[in-house]
């Protein structure tokens, strides 16, 4: 596989992601963004891991876009029933309507957030302090 191709056909779906690295730390995946949250992450050891591991996370997350129905029909079968790592955040909630988790990366308390799944708008309810 082509993994520019495949990275650009993902842009063309409009699937927010981030690849990163430091050296010899692994290359850190994440699916989604800062403004409306990650909704998984992971750590590969090489380059050749990427693109597996983001098929089927854009397969579990995001099924109805144009990229995911793209793919073959057992690796879309494999991605719903995958658990994915939870996004490592300060802050998270999920939506109360389709149940999509939404993070706010170094905030320690999220009022509002826009469900990156459903495109609600959600305002949250702070614990009260005793």
């Amino acid at each position: 596989m082509d993994l520019a191709a495949e990275l650009q056909a993902i842009y063309d779906s409009e699937i927010n992601l981030e690849i990163g690295w430091l050296w010899d730390g692994g290359i850190g995946i994440r699916l989604g963004d800062h403004m409306s949250g990650f909704l998984a992450e992971e750590t590969c050891g090489s380059v050749n891991e990427i693109l597996p591991w983001l098929q089927e996370a854009i397969a579990h997350f995001y099924p109805d876009s144009t990229y995911a129905k793209g793919l073959a029909a057992e690796l879309r079968e494999r991605a719903k029933a995958r658990l994915f790592a939870p996004v490592l955040t300060r802050s998270s909630v999920q939506c109360p309507d389709c149940g999509a988790p939404n993070a706010a990366p170094g905030m320690d308390e999220l009022f509002i957030f826009y469900c990156a799944r459903c495109g609600r708008s959600i305002e949250t309810k702070q614990p009260q302090v005793q």
